[in-house]
């Protein structure tokens, strides 16, 4: 007789993707990574995946959130 695990931990993922048209940017939680093939952007097209990176959550007891600049785009060199 097997018996019964404890609660597990679903891996997740943080997915960086960016619109094929609009170049619109974002970052996104994920428990399976073809849950990005799914998603499409506010203006009709497809994701493409920039980035993946395995995520943890973690518990703080005190926190503060910080807002980051955006970085500049770097314009392509003529």
């Amino acid at each position: 007789m097997a018996s019964e695990g404890g609660a597990t931990i679903a891996c997740m993922w943080e997915v960086k993707v960016v619109c094929s048209s609009c170049e619109e940017e974002s970052e996104v939680l994920v428990e399976d990574l073809d849950d990005c093939d799914r998603e499409a952007c506010p203006c009709g097209y497809s994701y493409v995946v920039l980035s993946v990176s395995e995520f943890e959550p973690v518990e703080a007891r005190t926190a503060k959130v910080i807002e980051l600049p955006r970085r500049r785009r770097l314009d392509r060199a003529a």
